[in-house]
């Protein structure tokens, strides 16, 4: 959602960090997916994606500027697979500060087709970032291949802002069996939609993650993948039950 002023254009959500200021960024306050721009990074034997990396929680923090993934395959074992050297040699900062809401994103770019004398290709099924305190992962879909005796690459783009206000939806599935389609419109609301029925909720105080609820229910996520539902008795604002654990891929 944007907020236009006539007195003076808002200040950018993502900037470089000044000498002194917020903390680094932990996993729980991050969310990371991948938007293959409906297949903008396809051709001739090369693909991509788009790394899209926000701070789902309600504090501002500081990412290191450029990324580093790493490939892991189903049993989530590190792929021989590494970035190719950059290739600018512009000054850039070395972290960012992500407000609320806020994201940044990262073009990543392959070689999908077997092209090469005696190649070989890898088809990892989770992408990893390193952040100071851990790291964030999410799946991804893809082939990468190399030249024979030597690794497959990727080239990757230093982080640049997102588009702010895009709304992020995911499906989670519980330890219960419920099915729970979380949408976020912003960092102040998550809209549950299960059982049959919709829920409205808002952001209430958390010590870590990201915590919402209504009169009924809380909602407490852990970066983007990663939440649990518990039922509020009457008059609480804290769920005294510890809840169902729910995932999202």
């Amino acid at each position: 959602m944007l907020a236009l002023s006539a007195c003076a254009p808002p200040s950018p959500a993502t900037h470089p960090t000044q000498a002194t200021g917020p903390e680094a960024c932990s996993p729980a306050q991050l969310g990371l997916h991948l938007d293959a721009g409906n297949g903008r990074f396809n051709g001739m034997s090369h693909a991509g994606t788009m790394l899209v990396l926000r701070n789902t929680s309600l504090a501002t923090c500081t990412i290191a500027a450029t990324p580093s993934p790493k490939l892991l395959d189903a049993r989530r074992h590190a792929l021989l697979v590494m970035a190719q050297a950059a290739s600018s040699s512009a000054a850039r900062p070395s972290r960012l500060v992500l407000a609320p809401g806020a994201g940044v994103e990262s073009d990543m770019r392959w070689v999908s087709g077997n092209v090469y004398d005696d190649g070989h290709c890898e088809s990892p099924a989770f992408i990893t970032l390193a952040i100071d305190t851990g790291t964030v992962t999410a799946p991804f879909e893809g082939q990468l291949c190399g030249a024979g005796g030597k690794p497959s690459t990727y080239s990757i783009t230093p982080f640049r802002a997102a588009a702010a206000g895009t709304p992020v939806s995911l499906t989670y599935t519980c330890d219960d069996g419920r099915t729970v389609q979380a949408t976020y419109p912003d960092t102040q609301i998550a809209v549950l939609n299960f059982d049959s029925r919709m829920h409205r909720l808002h952001a209430a105080i958390s010590a870590d993650g990201a915590r919402y609820v209504d009169e009924h229910w809380q909602w407490w996520s852990k970066g983007m993948h990663d939440a649990w539902l518990a039922e509020l008795k009457p008059g609480e604002q804290f769920a005294s039950a510890a809840g169902v654990a729910c995932r999202a891929p």
